[in-house]
């Protein structure tokens, strides 16, 4: 591989390229849409969270305050506290709008849940292609996409119905480096700001990549001079666009309000700070050394660390969960393996979230050697920010999407620069074979191969409907309007399908509403009797088909669950009837 540079293609092929791409995410929209066409008839979400964001909406729009986004139908009467963004509602909630007077209100409401995801991954392909085009040229920025709309660790979060935070997030990625790609300094700092000061609103999981991004536009000022106003701009964009946004979506006060879970006092003024700081030191100093650059960048760092150890208060330790309380913590959060580190997954797992970033990482820093000045930097950039991605998703799973995201263009360039080479081989065997064989080094051809090799033949499933469906919570909507005790996983799909109230949903600011659930199922029947008996509910809802209940009966085999899973309830549950695999009792008073 004697070079990384790839051809430059003249503008109409440049267009073309574009073009191709475009079409490439139709295609892959097109198929979306029919691998998940019968959950889109029925609204079958594939996760909890999805059916929660649109109960959120849905109390927006009919007259829900703005600024509240708590969900009143969670343990009532308190109400279950919630931290999410009105920016994911926004785009769903306008097409729902637009759409109602038009198809009626559950129609808008599918098309709308269909439409958003779909275009949020429009906007994913845009940006990559735009980013791989800038580091390598268009035949790599096409390939980028190519493998992007094949990666499944990416998709899963673009999926039709998919209208929580996780694809939002993954795209404000990809704009960020579109930020740190731009060969305007200053306008790339900006575009990276905005799209990181967007995703602080989302959720505090970018505050790692805040950092990421910040030492990498430092590094760069202090290597280069023309670079300084790249992370001048950051700097002063970032401070300023995190501070307006949090009183614009989250209400004037917002500023003073410390919160560890989202973006808040906590970590607001220390961007402000970095902001203050780095504009002072840049007027007084100046840039035009690279010690000053570098006193530049401690000076507006230093100032960010030191508000934030006045500000940080209990958030300084790093655990935003710590306030769940002991049985929460060990029954719920630890549980949710989507936040837990590599080490604890299972094997198959590790492969899946480590080998497309490390693949992705070696070629960058291949393409790196392989080419000089300015392409050299952008893979440098490029590969920094891989490791830095790669690192935050070991440590939670979930990240997992943005470190491939980051990994597909050195992919791409490594598949064609191979590509190139088998081309020129003598043998027709091998040009064939070792063309098939480049299919192994796509992050789902990497992905699929380990998890064949790495993983353990599979249980027998445990037999049981679809506990969240709407042909299985049917039975509910016969019900007066009550407060149901359900389980924290089936919480969501029961406010999004009928007029009830439940205890608590799988939330973590709802932490006694968490914990009475988690009580009421795994202690004897004469404990759960009294916690469920300080609830307003008066229906007990189970399903054989719940992860989360068989954990219960796990922890305490004498508990709630687990007799009610032997079909031996206490006498003070009454069961109504239902079609199995879904339980439903009437809860008699003490």
């Amino acid at each position: 591989m004697r070079s990384a540079a790839m051809p430059s293609l003249p503008a109409p092929e440049r267009n073309r390229a574009a073009l191709l791409a475009l079409l490439g995410w139709l295609l892959c929209s097109t198929v979306m849409l029919a691998l998940f066409r019968a959950d889109i008839a029925t609204l079958g979400f594939r996760d909890p969270d999805d059916a929660m964001r649109l109960v959120q909406i849905r109390d927006w729009i009919g007259g829900q305050a703005f600024w509240d986004v708590s969900q009143h139908r969670v343990n009532p009467p308190l109400g279950g506290p919630m931290h999410w963004s009105r920016i994911v509602d926004m785009p769903v909630a306008a097409l729902i709008l637009l759409f109602t007077p038009l198809l009626g209100a559950t129609q808008a409401e599918i098309l709308a849940c269909v439409i958003v995801p779909l275009l949020l991954l429009g906007g994913l392909t845009a940006a990559l292609f735009i980013a791989a085009r800038r580091i390598a040229g268009p035949i790599v920025a096409l390939l980028s996409v190519v493998l992007l709309l094949t990666t499944p660790s990416i998709l899963v979060q673009f999926t039709p119905l998919r209208i929580d935070h996780h694809g939002w997030q993954i795209l404000l990625a990809a704009i960020a480096l579109c930020g740190a790609t731009d060969d305007r300094p200053a306008r790339g700092g900006i575009i990276a700001a905005l799209a990181l000061a967007l995703w602080l609103q989302i959720s505090s999981e970018s505050l790692p990549y805040v950092a990421l991004f910040g030492a990498a536009f430092a590094l760069r000022h202090w290597i280069a001079r023309d670079q300084a106003p790249r992370f001048i701009a950051f700097a002063l964009t970032l401070g300023g666009a995190a501070l307006f946004l949090l009183a614009l979506l989250r209400g004037p006060n917002a500023a003073m309000a410390s919160h560890c879970d989202a973006l808040s006092y906590v970590y607001v003024w220390p961007l402000i700070a970095l902001a203050i700081a780095t504009l002072a030191a840049a007027r007084l100093i100046g840039t035009a050394t690279a010690p000053r650059r570098l006193a530049i960048t401690m000076i507006g760092s230093g100032a960010a660390l030191a508000t934030f150890a006045l500000t940080g208060g209990p958030c300084l330790s790093g655990d935003p969960f710590a306030a769940l309380g002991p049985l929460a913590y060990k029954l719920w959060y630890l549980q949710v393996m989507e936040g837990r580190p590599i080490w604890e997954q299972s094997l198959s797992m590790r492969g899946v979230i480590l080998l497309p970033p490390l693949l992705g990482l070696g070629s960058a820093l291949l393409a790196a050697h392989t080419t000089q000045g300015e392409a050299r930097m952008r893979w440098l950039l490029l590969a920094l920010l891989l490791l830095g991605a790669t690192g935050v998703a070991m440590l939670v799973m979930r990240a997992l999407s943005v470190a491939h995201v980051l990994a597909l263009p050195g992919i791409a360039w490594l598949l064609i620069a191979l590509f190139r080479r088998i081309q020129s081989a003598r043998a027709a065997l091998v040009r064939v074979s070792g063309s098939v064989a480049l299919a192994l080094l796509t992050p789902v051809g990497l992905s699929a191969l380990w998890t064949a090799l790495a993983s353990p033949p599979e249980p027998a499933a445990q037999k049981g409907g679809d506990c969240r469906s709407a042909s299985m919570l049917a039975p509910l909507r016969a019900l007066p309007p009550a407060t149901l005790f359900a389980p924290l996983d089936l919480g969501p799909d029961i406010l999004a399908r009928t007029g009830h109230s439940v205890i608590g949903t799988a939330h973590h600011r709802n932490a006694v509403g968490i914990t009475t659930v988690i009580q009421g199922f795994v202690d004897r029947p004469n404990q759960a009797h009294a916690t469920i008996g300080r609830t307003r509910a008066t229906y007990l809802v189970t399903c054989g088909g719940l992860n989360e209940l068989r954990l219960y009966a796990k922890t305490n085999p004498a508990g709630l669950a687990a007799l009610l899973a032997k079909g031996k309830p206490p006498a003070w549950l009454e069961q109504l009837p239902t079609k199995e695999p879904l339980r439903l009792y009437r809860i008699r008073p003490e």
